[in-house]
């Protein structure tokens, strides 16, 4: 069985103005990776690639030990994918729905389908076209969570969701898991809660990856420094400027460049750890270009 559950290799891909890549990423089975990155910075279109939903203009897209698009037929059988864009109104009712696709995976669990549509509150006769934005994110999990796949490809699963049905989507990611030979890829704007769901982040910028490697491993090498300089503010690989009053200074340091700031000039008056929401923050607005990647 191949360690890696993705491996993306110098992946581009071109469309009209926007440059997505070359893309360099791999996501090891057993864990869940958070993909995240501002609108427009290429995660849908990642992940569409994995499927198979447009092809890479350069670059390998393996997943699950298998070549995208040599063996895209294959692949689909065991991913299950997400996104707010899946339509499944000409069905006309989620019963319907459920049987059409359930007929297309051996893998499916009917007896976990019914369940999960009594705790995200769908019933079989309702008619999909009625749904709210949120019950067809619902419906969509359903689907996807009904299966035995390998890989989960979740593109905004949380969106229209209340905490209720939030709190069983992640109960549902962690069980899924447990099989270690799993992996699930979620992309979403709710920070706080990846940064306690997922093991593994990955963030995308204007088609680039910034950073991307352990949780755990990026919250704790990226501190804030509150410091003050005399003169202007040097470059220096590894600090981050996010604010700057005066000769006060508000500064992202990676403990992994091992700098010294008492050399540039600059005095630290304290450090403070950062949450994964701030570290996002201040490595989209980075101007120096300088990337975190393999955390």
């Amino acid at each position: 069985m191949a360690m890696n559950a993705i491996a993306l290799k110098g992946v581009e891909r071109r469309l009209g103005d926007f440059t997505l890549g070359p893309l360099d990423l791999t996501v090891p089975r057993g864990a869940v990776l958070a993909f995240v990155g501002p609108n427009g910075a290429g995660k849908t279109t990642t992940l569409d690639l994995m499927m198979g939903m447009g092809r890479a203009d350069r670059g390998e897209i393996g997943v699950l030990g298998l070549a995208m698009p040599r063996d895209e037929v294959a692949i689909k059988a065991k991913v299950a994918y997400v996104s707010p864009d899946l339509n499944f109104t000409p069905w006309g009712n989620v019963g319907r729905a459920l049987d059409f696709v359930r007929g297309f995976y051996p893998d499916w669990d009917q007896k976990r389908c019914e369940r999960l549509l009594t705790e995200f509150s769908i019933a079989r006769k309702e008619r999909i076209a009625a749904l709210s934005f949120g019950a067809r994110i619902k419906l969509s999990l359903v689907m996807a969570l009904s299966r035995n796949a390998e890989l989960l490809l979740l593109d905004e699963p949380t969106v229209g969701l209340d905490v209720n049905a939030r709190l069983l989507l992640f109960r549902e990611i962690l069980d899924f898991v447990k099989h270690e030979e799993r992996a699930v890829v979620i992309s979403s704007h709710q920070l706080s809660d990846l940064e306690r769901l997922a093991d593994h982040v990955a963030i995308l910028n204007k088609g680039r990856l910034i950073a991307s490697g352990r949780m755990d491993e990026l919250v704790e090498r990226c501190v804030q420094i509150d410091a003050r300089i005399a003169g202007a503010m040097p470059v220096i690989e590894g600090v981050t400027l996010l604010q700057r009053d005066g000769e006060r200074l508000r500064l992202m340091l990676d403990r992994r460049q091992n700098v010294q700031l008492a050399k540039s000039g600059i005095e630290v008056l304290g450090e403070t750890p950062m949450s994964l929401e701030e570290i996002f923050v201040a490595l989209i607005a980075d101007k120096t270009g300088q990337g975190h990647d393999g955390a």
